[in-house]
Formats: C-alpha cells, structure tokens, sequence
C-alpha cells in the first residue's frame, strides 16, 4: 500500500489536495475522484487531476499540507 497525495485543478481554476492510500495507482484516480464528490455536494467539473508524491504507507508516515 502506498499513500498518494494529488493535486485537483477544477474548471474554475481553484485547486485542492487529495490524499488517498491505495495499492495501485489506476485504483487512485478512481479513489481521488470518489473523494472529491463526497467532499463538494453539488459537482465541480475537474480539469486535472495529477499525482504528486507517493509514498509507502508506514506508521508514522504523512504529509504537511500548506494552505
């Protein structure tokens, strides 16, 4: 397993970070998008959806996320 941090740029230009741990990355994007819809209740078009850091998922292991 592995933690994957993302970056979503929506069609509005904001942007946002995901987090998700999963075994495989085709699995990822799929988990990230899930995430996402729960997260924002009425739909955001994506316009990118990109990883950018991947590590094993260990104890003790994380990510600092700026605002």
């Amino acid at each position: 397993m592995f933690i994957y941090r993302l970056e979503v740029t929506f069609e509005d230009e904001s942007t946002a970070a995901v987090v998700v741990i999963h075994d495989s990355e085709e699995k990822v994007f799929h988990s990230a998008q899930n995430q996402i819809e729960r997260y924002w209740l009425s739909a955001k078009p994506i316009k990118e959806l990109a990883i950018v850091e991947k590590k094993p998922a260990e104890a003790g292991r994380g990510y600092v996320i700026k605002p």
